[in-house]
């Protein structure tokens, strides 16, 4: 308790305008982290070089024993680039049984929870619309960019063609078009990994989404859906849980980002033990299970970026998005390599696409850089600390301080236990 009121008394003199924290390591470009050092903000921005000119003399900078840590530690803001922020439940019935004050309300609460966990910009994979973004105040949630909603064959059919399906999301607000290429988890066992879209549709999805300045983002687990989306030029690659050496490599050379939710088919598994969802998922989960590590390792072999993303969908889940990072570690990327994933990655994901580059986070702790970060009282890399909510100082989202222990605004409201198998 009173190392928490320290924290709050602490965060209470940081200004708005500017702060300065000193004797914090910083993570570099490598994963690794500085000697002890000063780090600034004001405007929004880092500084590292000296003083801030706005800063008011009187104030000096902050040091861990402020902030309730023995040490302390400095990483860029973390980036989820694969979560479902309006998603409450399991199934599309259980969601649509939320009233839309009730929806409101619990994706408010997700997001401000997504954001004290240390997730300062978000990627929305399907179910946010932009109509309903506007309702959440911008300081309390992440930066978030949306895809609206999952287009797959059905959706497709119902709009008259792909073609017209992509143009709906890209005037609805969406910055990524959402393929759904591949079959998920609740597919029948022997779905295995037909594509849903020929590669003809999937390049012109990318066609209309490059002249929209947007991104396509595929659901594929593998298989020629993934061939289709390197070469149709597809930005990202969701899951890829059976990706080969070889699509792995070309997908490096294009400049593609694979983002692989390894934790939510754990959580689906542990589901399905209980009897909460139907036994016939067993046997692909399981195999989705035991492949996934060897594809995030062969996109770190060949030189893929891997961004860290959740898929979370239930109100269970928003807040513990920094569990995946430590699925990473367990999937063989080295701390340091989970780091950048968790950072750096995302984060030059989403500036392919941002509306404002120049205003667009770069997952680093650089001069000029916007004041995105995680401060800490353990190094990251230790096992267990970064998922552990006590390691948490502060969450920093563009030089705005947020205690990740103070209370809620919003409540929560009820929903279903069961978890989004994408």
């Amino acid at each position: 308790m009173n190392q928490r009121a320290g924290i709050l008394s602490a965060a209470e003199r940081w200004a708005d305008a500017a702060s300065s924290v000193s004797g914090i390591r910083v993570l570099d470009d490598r994963g690794d982290f500085s000697a002890p050092r000063r780090v600034s903000w004001a405007g929004g921005r880092f500084e590292l070089a000296g003083a801030s000119e706005t800063r008011s003399p009187e104030t000096r900078d902050l040091e861990a024993r402020d902030l309730g840590a023995e040490e302390l530690w400095l990483i860029p803001g973390l980036v989820d680039a694969h979560l479902h922020a309006a998603w409450h439940a399991f199934d599309a019935a259980d969601r649509e049984r939320l009233s839309p004050d009730q929806t409101h309300v619990a994706t408010a609460e997700a997001l401000m929870r997504t954001l004290r966990a240390g997730v300062t910009s978000v990627r929305d994979a399907g179910g946010l619309t932009a109509e309903a973004l506007e309702r959440i105040p911008e300081a309390r949630r992440p930066r978030m960019q949306l895809s609206v909603a999952l287009l797959d064959r059905s959706s497709a059919d119902a709009a008259g063609g792909l073609d017209r399906a992509v143009e709906e999301v890209l005037a609805s607000g969406a910055r990524w078009v959402k393929l759904v290429a591949t079959a998920g988890v609740a597919a029948p066992v022997n779905a295995g990994l037909d594509p849903v879209f020929t590669f003809a549709e999937q390049r012109d999805a990318v066609r209309r989404a490059e002249r929209a300045n947007a991104g396509v983002m595929v659901h594929a687990w593998g298989g020629e859906a993934i061939d289709d989306a390197i070469e149709a030029g597809a930005l990202s690659l969701e899951h890829g849980i059976f990706l080969t050496a070889a699509q792995a490599t070309r997908a490096a050379e294009r400049g593609m980002t694979l983002v692989p939710t390894l934790r939510i088919y754990r959580l689906v598994r542990r589901m399905i033990d209980a009897g909460s969802l139907p036994a016939a998922f067993r046997a692909r989960v399981d195999e989705a299970i035991g492949s996934h590590p060897e594809a995030v390792r062969r996109a770190r072999d060949a030189g893929l970026a891997v961004a860290l993303g959740t898929d979370y969908g239930t109100s269970e889940q928003h807040g513990d998005n920094r569990l995946e990072f430590d699925a990473l570690v367990e999937a063989g990327l080295t701390p340091q390599e989970a780091l950048i994933a968790a950072t750096r990655s995302g984060a030059e994901l989403l500036a392919r696409v941002a509306q404002d580059p120049a205003a667009s986070p770069d997952g680093r702790i650089a001069e000029g850089s916007v004041a995105d970060a995680v401060i800490l009282r353990r190094d990251p890399r230790a096992p267990g600390a970064l998922s552990d909510p006590e390691s948490v100082v502060a969450v920093v989202r563009g030089g705005r301080p947020i205690d990740p222990a103070s209370p809620s605004e919003t409540p929560r409201q009820n929903s279903s236990n069961r978890e989004d198998p994408q």
